[in-house]
């Protein structure tokens, strides 16, 4: 895994998200990306019960063919216009966003086999937390 440079740091501190496309996301700290409200997290026990992350109305997942959670992707969230919102490595199996209301759109590719990518289209719930799944059915069970 990559390790987070000082330039990502910095932007960090300073508010700033963009450079977050070169580094991957720092696990289970929320983090402000151009007003996008995300956080990059896992599967393990404290994950799931951590009581920050339902009041994230979007829980991307990433999964294989045989809906084993995979962990390592590039995300790119863009907004029903097609305006990218967020641009970003999350080493973990999911993604979490905090969203207006609305519609939106979510690709991802496997840092470790970036030749496919799988998307979808989503809108917010009124209330709760939606599972958009994103299964890459090329990568086989137990792999």
């Amino acid at each position: 895994m990559r390790t987070i440079t000082l330039a990502v740091a910095a932007a960090t501190i300073l508010g700033g998200g963009a450079a977050y496309a070169a580094s991957p996301m720092p696990m289970d700290n929320p983090v402000s990306i151009d007003g996008t409200e995300t956080v990059c997290t896992g599967i393990g026990e404290e994950a799931q019960t951590d009581p920050r992350w339902p009041a994230y109305p979007i829980r991307l997942e990433f999964s294989n063919g045989g809906s084993q959670y995979l962990s390592g992707a590039h995300v790119t969230l863009k907004n029903a216009e097609g305006k990218t919102l967020a641009d970003l490595d999350c080493a973990g199996s999911w993604v979490l966003f905090k969203l207006a209301p609305g519609n939106y759109a979510v690709s991802a590719s496997l840092l470790w086999q970036a030749s496919e990518t799988r998307s979808a289209k989503f809108s917010t719930p009124a209330t709760g937390q939606k599972r958009v799944v994103l299964q890459f059915t090329n990568i086989a069970p137990n792999q």
